[in-house]
């Protein structure tokens, strides 16, 4: 999305380089400058995202995750991991990213531990084996159920999905924001239209080589404008609407699953500590897991002591939009396997 965006800001501003040049006017070599770096930048983002993915590389043992790339190696703890998110391949239905999270404390000592495992085969069986679990036989497809994804010795206790519109503050910004670049650019991309063809009457034909790369500089402008503020209102409505709709969550016997659209979070129950509510919109409750690690000595609150909600597309601990929450806190307040306290601040 970045590398296309510079290049497209590229070639209208090496448009305009070209219509400087033919009108003698002076400032060519600098903004032809400034096209050639947004062309070497955009390729330079293309290129480097691949070249640094493809040297990586991921080994797990029995008591470590190791992350390496080049001479930089790092490790995290297979006991210390708070959570799994995996963010499945659009095209490729069995490959995804696999992030291992260590995400203690909060306040002004708070850090996440992260080792990002790019474009693996079958995330979910690999995050199975960090776990110490034997993976389903059905892991390793994006398109399988989730709850057919479940370890063989794994038992549904509850599950639900958002009860609300699936949409927060930031979606409606962005939306607004979207109309907003449309409401103001049509009307100067359809004057410029209006200028373009009144140039003939002024002396420069339309099949003139000027009038052409004019023409083609504000075509490219209103195409970009026009992609920016469609592309963020779908963004902040559509997308986000129909990604509430293809949310689910499950609580098993070992595990909180939150499955949004192609990214999926995996939480183990013993790292729960307890659950604080928050109002959501239309008097719905959300709410957001306070985790413990071992020996953390502090507590992760997923975003509940913020002045915000966390963004729905992080997929961090929180369950948005539930009505009726009472079975999920007596299912959790049930646990056997509560953490000592003594270890959190």
């Amino acid at each position: 999305m970045i590398p296309a965006l510079l290049v497209t800001l590229a070639a209208i501003i090496g448009l305009f380089a070209g219509l400087l040049s033919l009108a003698g006017l002076p400032g060519v070599t600098q903004v032809g400058f400034l096209a050639g770096y947004l062309v070497l930048t955009g390729g330079a983002i293309h290129v480097a995202s691949g070249l640094l993915r493809d040297s990586c590389r991921y080994v797990v043992t029995d008591r470590r995750v190791f992350w390496k790339r080049g001479k930089m190696i790092r490790s995290m703890d297979r006991k210390g991991i708070t959570l799994g998110r995996i963010r499945w391949n659009r095209a490729i239905p069995t490959v995804g990213d696999l992030e291992l999270v260590r995400a203690v404390p909060f306040g002004p000592l708070a850090r996440q531990q992260r080792i990002m495992f790019h474009s693996v085969d079958a995330p979910d069986a690999v995050l199975g084996i960090i776990r110490g679990a034997e993976p389903s036989p059905h892991a390793g497809d994006h398109t399988t159920p989730l709850t057919d994804r479940l370890d063989p010795t794994e038992d549904v206790h509850w599950g639900a999905s958002p009860d609300g519109l699936g949409i927060d503050w930031r979606d409606v910004l962005t939306t607004g924001f979207g109309f907003a670049v449309l409401v103001v650019g049509l009307p100067a991309a359809v004057q410029s239209a209006a200028v373009l063809a009144e140039l003939e009457q002024v002396g420069l034909p339309m099949i003139s080589g000027t009038w052409l790369m004019l023409f083609a500089a504000t075509a490219l402008t209103a195409t970009l404008i026009i992609v920016v503020g469609v592309g963020l209102i779908w963004q902040g409505i559509l997308r986000a609407r129909a990604m509430g709709q293809d949310t689910e969550y499950v609580l098993t016997d070992q595990r909180l699953l939150i499955r949004r659209g192609r990214t999926e979070l995996s939480l183990p129950r013993r790292r729960i500590v307890d659950v604080a509510q928050t109002r959501g919109w239309r008097g719905l409750t959300n709410l957001h897991f306070v985790l413990d690690g071992p020996e953390a000595r502090a507590l992760f609150a997923s975003g509940a002591l913020g002045v915000f909600t966390p963004s729905r597309d992080a997929v961090l601990p929180v369950l948005f939009d539930l009505e009726d929450t009472k079975d999920l806190c007596a299912l959790l307040g049930a646990r056997s396997s509560r953490p000592s306290m003594p270890h959190a601040a």
